[in-house]
């Protein structure tokens, strides 16, 4: 039996979540429309959507390029698994919440002499209140193997431990020290996945390391394709149990997902990054309802996984709904979740309604057709510009150390040179063609621009103008984005670049 079982459960927890059309979970078709509609008006920033009721898919769709397949980067939803992974820790009791954090690295920590510094606990990381006066993320990405607890403590003390909220990943990373310096696991990804990837059927299995290649990078990086998102959304809503056995331990999920500090300075320039903003009084914005455990309280009493660049998965336990969105625009988390909040939840039946065919033909056939609009040609090129693009060298000193770009319009490939060597991308005329493309090196350093190592994208290009060519090179795995413009002009050849999340720009 027991080798039967081995066999039998990963297969069973690989399977997908049930399907089920919206009206029979009491969701009105139209009102799905009605979202990808307020999504769209993001102008091609938002990647993905799916919506759960009472445990069923009611509805998903994916912008081309990107697709179900592929899993996508989640920024600081990461936060919530090493929030995970210390629920694990306490529960096995290698360690408590109220330890203080200086015990775990008492020879580091004494780079501090703040008094204040030995009142931090592991629950005030936990719950961003850790008094520091900025952020130390940086600092420990960037430090030296051996090195990153003491860039931690190098940080000034501002205010009491756990007086005050002020989000900061390097909590997180801190947090993520302390896990493995207690249970002897440097590498997250391989803790959780028999504790909890195993038994969802999650596979991705990408996480930033350390300059030392084992701890990961707990604040950011982390991978997920969208239904692996939900499915972890749908644990959480279940209080920690996964088709009658319980994977996680109540009294954590508990606690991290209800409210622990109250908001702080919904101005910060991390935040911004989730579209927050100060907001009325008698109004308050999402990000101003508080914070629980590595992951974010809202509104209609729910609470969220929450990552930058509009990575969402949104709880709301009393009406049994989940909301999972990827996307790539700085903004992008606001606008996605009062897309949310104002055509779903207002249409939320408890009972099921009648089916309507033609509304969830509508739907399905709007679903499956969604596209990031790619460019198109406005003009015809001249006859000198049509020929074959030479390679055009240019300053190698941009942070992708690229050094030259060219582009054979007879084959529609795109060439670019950096210290990765030579590199060929199909592009498309109109549509998106899949290649694979390596920008940067496996690096902590880069988490904030393009991952590292070879990445699948999508291409396409379009005349501009007789003598300008555009090319769109989309890391889909990210929100990154490469724009390559060729000017031909006058018999001189000569390109510019810039990438929404590396400030490059190059002209020669």
């Amino acid at each position: 039996m027991n080798i039967i079982a081995a066999i039998l459960t990963p297969i069973l927890c690989a399977q997908p979540l049930p399907r089920a059309t919206p009206e029979s979970q009491g969701v009105p078709s139209e009102a799905v429309l009605s979202l990808i509609e307020r999504l769209e008006e993001q102008n091609g920033m938002v990647h993905s959507y799916m919506l759960i009721r009472h445990g069923k898919v009611i509805a998903e769709g994916h912008w081309a390029p990107f697709n179900a397949s592929t899993p996508h980067t989640l920024y600081s939803v990461s936060k919530s698994f090493v929030s995970m992974a210390i629920g694990f820790a306490v529960d096995d009791g290698l360690m408590s919440l109220d330890d203080r954090v200086v015990k775990f690295f008492p020879e580091e920590a004494a780079v501090n002499g703040d008094e204040r510094l030995k009142d931090m606990r592991v629950r005030d990381l936990m719950s961003m209140a850790s008094g520091q006066k900025s952020d130390t993320f940086g600092a420990l990405r960037s430090a030296a193997p051996g090195e990153a607890a003491k860039a931690f403590f190098r940080m000034p003390m501002k205010d009491e431990p756990g007086k005050l909220f002020r989000y900061m990943s390097g909590n997180t990373a801190m947090l993520a020290l302390i896990h493995a310096k207690v249970t002897g696991e440097k590498d997250l990804i391989a803790y959780l996945k028999p504790r909890v990837f195993d038994k969802l059927g999650i596979t991705s299995s990408y996480w930033p390391r350390l300059k030392d290649g084992t701890t990961v990078i707990g604040g950011s990086g982390f991978e997920l394709k969208s239904e692996e998102l939900a499915k972890v959304c749908l644990l959480l809503l279940n209080n920690g149990v996964w088709r009658g056995e319980r994977i996680l331990p109540l009294w954590w999920v508990k606690q991290a997902t209800s409210l622990q500090t109250p908001y702080g300075n919904v101005t910060d320039p991390v935040l911004a990054l989730h579209g927050a903003k100060t907001g009325d009084a008698a109004k308050p914005d999402d990000w101003q309802i508080g914070y629980g455990w590595q992951l974010w309280m809202g509104h209609h009493e729910s609470f969220r996984l929450c990552g930058a660049f509009g990575q969402i998965g949104s709880v709301i336990p009393g009406k049994d709904v989940i909301f999972v969105s990827n996307a790539g625009g700085r903004s992008s988390n606001k606008p996605s979740l009062n897309a949310f909040y104002d055509t779903i939840l207002p249409a939320l039946s408890e009972i099921a309604l009648p089916e309507n065919p033609t509304a969830l033909k509508k739907l399905r056939e709007r679903s499956a057709k969604l596209l990031i609009a790619p460019p198109r040609s406005t003009a015809a090129p001249s006859a000198a510009a049509a020929d074959a693009f030479r390679q055009i060298r240019i300053d190698p000193s941009n942070v992708l150390t690229i050094s030259s770009v060219g582009y054979d319009g007879d084959t529609k490939t795109l060439t670019v040179e950096n210290r990765f060597g030579k590199q060929s991308i199909r592009v498309g005329d109109g549509e998106w063609a899949t290649g694979k493309f390596t920008a940067e090196e496996e690096n902590s350093d880069t988490l904030s621009r393009i991952s590292g190592g070879e990445q699948p994208v999508a291409a396409a290009g379009a005349w501009t103008g007789p003598d300008r060519f555009t090319t769109t090179v989309r890391f889909i795995r990210s929100p990154a984005v490469l724009d390559i413009d060729f000017n031909l002009a006058d018999g001189r050849a000569s390109v510019s670049m810039k990438s929404n999340m590396s400030k490059i720009y190059l002209i020669k």
